[in-house]
């Protein structure tokens, strides 16, 4: 009788059943995968469901295809073992190769008076860079577009047992709540991709992330800007990095050849904030208040600085508490147990929304290589499902699935959190550039970051 209902599933025999057959047939039909987010690791994550054929929806809090293309951040490099597996994983690597700027990989390093100055990759290096646009433009592209729904901002998740359900608690009990007024619930697996502020994580823990006393200001340099041809000669077709007087600068070029700018500096979440001292509500006040926040530093830093197109953005630093994915059985996660992660069955998370933490140049490939393993574990427990669909031995098999991923994502997403915190210390630092200098030195190239 299933096997007979199961041709119903297929759109070329809708209608053809009766309403018991097609009652029979729903039920034996496995429902979709919920993912929330459509960013990098989301996205890579629908492709591989795509790809083997299993059901599932992406709720985006942008509101459209279109919305989506606007300003999407700077460039990325993917690594042999992060971005580029996942890519190759999802059948998009040789897509990602229209893109890939190899050239990009090339890093300068300097102190904030032109001290222990260094350039260093490459050509020889396998991380390439991609825009953060282009990337998501082309996961995007991979998928059908009816598989998103757009405008789909989460507001909040919950666990609400249905009366008539006795059973074990799984997805299908995860409720969520959008900013439409709708809500969703019933899903096979729920996945948050839903960044550093994700609303999923709350049905997993209450923590949230703290800011690290450092952020981002962003700008840009565009090839007719007058200090262009300085960002030329101080990045070149790759990164520039200049530290020191608990400040930094970054250069780094895009696929149109401009530059984008991240002036890093020291203080309160408020600085840019109205009324702070950095108030980017006043743009043209604040550039020049940045401009002497970098007066110590070598004339041609200070260029670029000045030269920094707006319109200004501010990007706070935030991180979750390293010891969240701490081992228990070492005695080093000593958190509060009701702040502690807690496996909400068929529900987990993946990149910032699991693990946010400041920048380490490993973000996205954390975050895509988190994609590739919840998929390869769900792979490898459904393909022992053999035929039919049992709705709660499914549910058991998603559970080993997810239990499985997660125990290869604490000790990364660990180890991630305490890289950040070092290359932050160490980009703040007085002696950073040549610390960095010295490290990367050590480090064979294909591994820089």
């Amino acid at each position: 009788m299933l096997r007979q209902a199961s041709k119903f599933l297929c759109p070329l025999h809708r209608g053809t059943y009766s309403p018991q057959i097609r009652r029979i047939a729903a039920a034996a039909k496995p429902a979709p995968v919920a993912i929330v987010g459509g960013g990098p690791c989301g996205l890579t994550f629908a492709r591989l469901l795509e790809r083997a054929g299993v059901d599932y929806v992406v709720f985006e809090r942008d509101a459209s295809f279109t919305a989506a293309q606007k300003f999407q951040g700077g460039t990325l490099d993917l690594g042999p073992e992060g971005g580029q597996a996942a890519l190759k994983s999802a059948g998009l690597f040789t897509e990602f190769q229209k893109y890939a700027r190899y050239e990009g990989s090339c890093l300068t390093i300097q102190d904030f008076k032109g001290n222990h100055y260094e350039r260093m990759g490459g050509d020889d290096r396998d991380r390439p860079e991609i825009d953060r646009f282009q990337l998501r433009q082309m996961l995007l592209q991979s998928i059908p577009e009816q598989r998103v729904k757009w405008n789909m901002k989460l507001l909040g998740a919950e666990i609400q047992k249905r009366e008539q359900d006795s059973g074990s608690t799984s997805a299908a009990d995860c409720v969520l709540r959008f900013e439409d007024g709708t809500s969703e619930r019933g899903f096979r697996l729920v996945v948050g991709s839903d960044g550093a502020w994700s609303k999923l994580r709350q049905v997993i823990t209450p923590m949230e992330p703290t800011y690290t006393g450092r952020l981002f200001i962003e700008g840009a340099i565009s090839p007719g800007n007058p200090q262009y041809n300085a960002a030329v000669a101080l990045a070149g077709p790759g990164n520039s990095l200049a530290t020191g007087n608990h400040q930094a600068l970054c250069v780094q070029q895009m696929s149109d050849r401009s530059y984008r700018v991240y002036m890093a500096v020291e203080g309160p979440e408020s600085m840019t904030r109205p009324g702070g001292q950095l108030d980017l509500s006043n743009q043209e006040e604040t550039c020049g208040r940045i401009n002497e926040l970098y007066s110590p530093w070598a004339p041609h830093l200070r260029d670029i600085v000045a030269a920094v197109e707006g319109p200004y953005r501010a990007w706070p630093l935030f991180q979750l508490d390293e010891r969240l994915f701490a081992r228990a059985e070492e005695n080093k996660n000593d958190l509060p147990h009701e702040e502690r992660w807690k496996r909400v069955p068929g529900v987990t998370l993946l990149g910032d929304a699991a693990h946010v933490g400041v920048p380490n140049g490993e973000g996205v490939n954390h975050a895509m290589t988190d994609a590739r393993k919840l998929f390869e574990c769900l792979e490898a427990e459904l393909k022992e499902a053999g035929e039919g669909f049992d709705q709660k031995a499914d549910a058991v098999r998603i559970e080993r699935a997810i239990s499985a991923y997660e125990a290869d994502m604490f000790p990364r997403a660990h180890e991630s959190i305490r890289d950040g915190i070092g290359m932050m210390g160490m980009m703040f630092a007085k002696d950073g550039a040549k610390k960095m200098k010295e490290i990367l030195a050590q480090t064979p190239q294909d591994a820089q970051t």
